[in-house]
């Protein structure tokens, strides 16, 4: 076991890694909702046209036709599903709280708008229209409400010692990774003063072996008495 990990955090890392994998998991499945969810109904918005155009004849003829709602699911589709993708990526992967919020608000009103145009008897002739856009909604915002709850706790794991690796060896790795960016200093500086005076030393050492070897072959003569 580590040195410096007793068993309380040992147990506390064990806890958060599990958590932060649960995060990450819910983050995904949000992530892919959207972006699947997306992919179908926006390009079943436009096939439903297919499926009322007999009703643009039949204006013609002065008979009443629901062509409307076809539009009305295009354009709701183009602008909810690519900005509730881009809103719960950022969300997912950037973990930004705000976006998750605010994608969850769009879906809620959106559904509540459906619901509205359902009383109202604009989905009469094509009921799965409807189906379709609450399968897709409720999917919506229960994935994106389990999205904000994961964004809140990965801040919170933030927070926590040991974040994101949750690992008694790596903390020990950074532990002893510090201790030596801050001996490093001390040791050069060390190396430095050493170098400095072992030079020094050796000057000194190398004055006194001329001084002696002058003695040596000096021979006196009348200015040195001068």
């Amino acid at each position: 076991m580590p040195y410096f990990v007793d068993k309380e955090t040992m147990a506390e890392f064990a806890r958060n890694s599990v958590l932060l994998k649960r995060v990450k998991r819910i983050n995904s499945i949000a992530f892919f909702t959207y972006l699947i969810g997306g992919l179908i109904m926006i390009p079943y918005s436009f096939t439903s046209m297919v499926g009322t155009s007999w009703d643009w004849l039949m204006g013609a003829m002065g008979e009443p036709y629901f062509a409307h709602v076809a539009f009305i699911l295009i354009i709701d589709t183009l602008i909810v599903c690519p900005l509730s993708f881009y809103l719960t990526y950022r969300a997912s992967l950037l973990h930004h709280s705000l976006s998750a919020m605010i994608v969850i608000a769009i879906q809620v009103a959106n559904y509540i708008f459906m619901i509205v145009l359902n009383n109202m008897g604009f989905f009469g002739r094509i009921r799965i229209a409807f189906i379709g856009m609450s399968v897709y909604s409720v999917a919506c915002i229960l994935t994106g409400g389990a999205n904000m709850w994961a964004v809140i706790k990965y801040h919170w794991l933030e927070d926590q010692e040991g974040f994101p690796q949750f690992s008694a060896t790596f903390e020990e790795y950074k532990e002893k990774q510090r201790e030596r960016e801050i001996m490093d200093p001390y040791e050069l500086r060390k190396r430095q003063l050493q170098r400095g005076s072992s030079g020094e030393m050796n000057d000194l050492g190398t004055t006194q072996d001329e001084l002696e070897h002058y003695e040596k072959v000096h021979v006196p003569s009348n200015m040195d008495s001068i």
